[in-house]
């Protein structure tokens, strides 16, 4: 889709809910999703992606294209995995933002990391330019793109072959209507992958996603470790860690909130308790607006990390946190992820509890929950929760927040501090249990675990 078009009609629902919030978004929902998320629909992209594969030939070259966030690099990774299980000695290279390539160098399953987004909301002339001469000179036998911001008359000519996760779309519509299928973006590009193989080949191993992973540094590790002893997290003391930034004013919990949060978490755990704060990247600033928030006698419980920190030396900092609190942004998909070590020198906790806070977009696409059918369980040894706030005026459009241009924001109206609070206190609280062991794929052949199995 043109992006002026998704402009235009992004604007023209916002309008709509802003005039009247719920019956705007009652028809919205009642329009778009028996036609975009219809069987025929998906039938004919599935018949434009068979023709495109049977001209493909001889796949022993492949392109993956994530969209252009550091959350979409570390999610399509499950797109590798796919390509594995039909291709192991195939080459596959990876394009992805630069900011997050020290996190993805190391995946097993890619042949070469190339980190030519410049992490921009949308992708602009120089991205698509370096993109292009990637496909050109690459000699791709197909390219597999998740991005939805951009063409393939963009970045290739009519004869490369290309296959676009968008015509997946109505897929994970219908899937929206029921609980039964992990509807999760990254669990979803990996079955993607597999079924648009699947026309022309057959799989040498079965099912194997493994969730959602980063891999370190030892340079990443140490300097975490350094601010880590720096402020006192090697005692065994409870950590939180909280992420007040995001990349929209529709995805971002509000600050009265935010403040009204740390306070109660500030005041009710235990003594010993830290909390780290983001400083604030995309909202300047916010880490110490949030302090300066908070009653004075318990401000000396809360650390700023440093606006300088590196961001996998971030990453890396969060396998210290016993639970992480975030709304939809990178550094949700970030904690999720198994935590590995590029040189093995170190071994991660991978204990860290994820609660993520949803106001416009769809939770089950991009958040983990281990308890909720539905959802996608963050890949750590502890729980996961996703909150979605009450909203009057949330619907499918919201999906796209980045073109949305409501006036009001609605999409955290309904949020229950105390009970946010109580959820991760009531986690703190709980007796350690040992890990459990993780030999098996997280998602085997007969399809996804039960909530509350053991992840692999």
């Amino acid at each position: 889709m043109d992006v002026r078009v998704q402009r235009v009609l992004f604007a023209g629902t916002s309008r709509l809910t802003d005039v009247a919030p719920v019956f705007g978004a009652r028809l919205l929902d009642a329009l778009l999703l028996p036609t975009a998320g219809s069987r025929a629909l998906s039938a004919l992209f599935a018949r434009r992606n068979r023709r495109v594969m049977r001209r493909a030939g001889a796949l022993r070259r492949f392109l993956v294209i994530p969209d252009i966030h550091i959350g979409d690099a570390v999610m399509t990774q499950s797109a590798l995995t796919a390509l594995r299980d039909y291709f192991p000695d195939a080459e596959i290279d990876y394009v992805i933002n630069r900011a997050v390539a020290p996190i993805i160098e190391g995946n097993p399953d890619a042949t070469r990391i190339m980190p030519i987004f410049s992490g921009a909301h949308l992708p602009d002339a120089a991205d698509l330019g370096a993109l292009r001469d990637t496909i050109r000179s690459g000699g791709y036998d197909l390219c597999l793109s998740f991005g939805s911001f951009m063409e393939p008359e963009d970045i290739t000519d009519g004869r490369q072959p290309f296959i676009s996760f968008l015509t997946h779309a109505p897929t994970l519509l219908r899937n929206e209507q029921s609980t039964a299928q992990i509807n999760h973006f990254s669990y979803q590009y990996y079955r993607f992958v597999r079924d648009v193989l699947g026309m022309v080949a057959r799989p040498v191993r079965g099912q194997c996603y493994q969730g959602v992973r980063a891999t370190f540094s030892d340079r990443a590790i140490g300097e975490a470790s350094r601010y880590a002893a720096e402020t006192g997290l090697s005692s065994g003391a409870p950590v939180i860690m909280i992420n007040p930034d995001g990349a929209c004013r529709f995805t971002l919990l509000p600050f009265e909130q935010q403040s009204g949060l740390l306070d109660r978490l500030a005041a009710e755990t235990t003594p010993d308790t830290t909390i780290l704060l983001g400083a604030g990247h995309s909202w300047e600033g916010v880490g110490q607006r949030l302090v300066d928030s908070v009653r004075s006698p318990l401000r000396a419980r809360l650390r700023i990390i440093p606006k300088s920190m590196s961001l996998d030396a971030y990453a890396a900092l969060m396998d210290y946190a016993d639970v992480f609190i975030t709304g939809d942004t990178g550094p949700l998909h970030l904690a999720a992820a198994r935590r590995f070590s590029r040189s093995g020198h170190h071994r991660f906790r991978n204990r860290t509890a994820v609660l993520s806070l949803f106001g416009a977009t769809i939770s089950r696409l991009s958040g983990y929950d281990s308890s909720q059918p539905g959802y996608l369980a963050a890949n750590q040894d502890a729980p996961s929760w996703c909150y979605v706030a009450g909203s009057r005026c949330r619907n499918v459009t919201c999906l796209n927040k980045y073109f949305k241009t409501c006036r009001a924001v609605r999409c955290f109206e309904g949020v229950d501090v105390a009970d946010l609070a109580a959820q991760v206190i009531a986690h703190l609280s709980a007796p350690a249990r040992p890990a459990p062991a993780r030999a098996e794929p997280l998602f085997a052949a007969g399809g996804p675990r039960s909530p509350g199995s053991p992840q692999a």
